[in-house]
């Protein structure tokens, strides 16, 4: 399903010299809506009881903010279904004779096999829904994590430990050696100093910046995680006998699983460093990874400003800014040669370097120096 993207993201890494300085983290926080899966929850006959009263309740907040969740909704009655709803709904193939939850994937996963089919319960939907793992992430990243990395144990002590040991560790070089793109602009920061800005350079939320790397660790076993985990996860890896460490970024983005045998502390700091470089395609299919369900309005929560000419924060503290995305755009206070901008928006611009080998060799240098 996600293994060849997988793969691949794993071995993507940023490769252009003209960029967004806001960093791919902070970038796909604030401007990659998620990708929105679809459920078709499927019955002979009209629903009844606490799942009927759950759906109508899904369906009401979809119908005031189609936002406030990275999900469609639709109920399919198989009594009166007609030839050609079923034709267009393939997914259907899937549905039993009892009611059905049949959680399909967004587009941009590429593969028409849903992510967990099951029997249609208010338990198994509230568990579709959200779970311990994904509260907790998502409060990390709209409180400013760079990323979470999650440890998937598999229940051997000895590789869960030595697998845990090696993910923290990563993550502790991490958030030693990286730094910042120069560039930036903080919206606390702008005033009449700045000159001739470019605007793509500008936080749009008030969120802390910093880099920030937060793990976590769960059971493949976590009954309040047996939905999200499939979501996660493949099937093929999660049935591997050791464990798989995954990072979590953005509105619930992620590269995919490694094996933790395959893992080393150089391969995270490497693909830690993508996280925190500056955004060099800013079109969110032109950058590794794939987006998960996350129960949480992030629209609202970041209360993110699309900076344009009109904009009161615009208005406010600066008197020449440059919108032409064609022109190199410095800020004053920053040093000379920041602050550019993609050239060709939506021009896939990454190279074919193995996350570990150049997460290593920038590791190297820094050292050395």
């Amino acid at each position: 399903m996600k293994t060849k993207t997988v793969l691949l993201c794993w071995l993507l890494v940023a490769g252009a010299v003209l960029a967004c300085q806001v960093p791919v983290f902070r970038f796909a926080l604030e401007r990659w809506p998620a990708d929105q899966f679809e459920l078709l929850v499927t019955s002979r006959g009209p629903l009844k009881g606490e799942l009927q009263e759950k759906l109508v309740e899904l369906h009401k907040t979809l119908a005031a903010d189609s936002n406030a969740i990275n999900l469609r909704l639709q109920h399919v009655d198989l009594d009166t279904l007609t030839e050609a709803e079923r034709i267009s709904l393939p997914a259907l193939d899937h549905a039993g004779e009892e009611p059905t939850l049949i959680l399909m994937p967004p587009e941009s996963w590429k593969t028409g096999e849903p992510v967990w089919v099951g029997e249609a319960t208010a338990g198994n939907l509230a568990g579709m829904l959200d779970s311990p793992l994904r509260q907790r992430c998502g409060e990390h990243l709209v409180k400013g994590a760079s990323a979470v990395w999650v440890l998937v144990e598999c229940g051997d002590p000895e590789k869960d430990r030595k697998a845990r040991e090696m993910m923290e560790a990563g993550v502790k070089e991490a958030g030693k050696v990286l730094e910042l793109p120069e560039g930036i602009i903080r919206r606390e920061d702008l005033n009449k100093d700045y000159i001739n800005i470019d605007p793509d350079n500008i936080l749009r939320s008030d969120i802390p910046l910093e880099i920030s790397f937060l793990s976590e660790v769960v059971s493949r076993d976590d009954p309040a995680e047996a939905l999200f985990l499939p979501m996660l996860v493949e099937p093929e890896m999660l049935a591997l006998a050791e464990p798989l460490i995954v990072p979590i970024f953005g509105r619930g983005r992620t590269f995919g699983p490694m094996a933790a045998s395959q893992a080393t502390v150089e391969l995270i700091v490497g693909a830690n460093e993508y996280l925190c470089g500056a955004c060099s395609c800013q079109v969110k299919e032109g950058n590794p990874g794939y987006d998960l369900l996350f129960n949480r309005n992030w629209d609202a929560i970041l209360m993110a400003e699309k900076i344009t000419a009109d904009s009161e924060i615009i208005q406010r503290n600066l008197e020449v800014v440059t919108f032409n995305p064609g022109k190199k755009s410095v800020a004053a206070a920053a040093p000379e040669g920041s602050g550019y901008k993609n050239l060709l928006i939506g021009l896939v611009v990454f190279n074919l370097v193995a996350f570990g080998v150049l997460g290593y060799l920038r590791y190297r240098n820094r050292a050395a120096s």
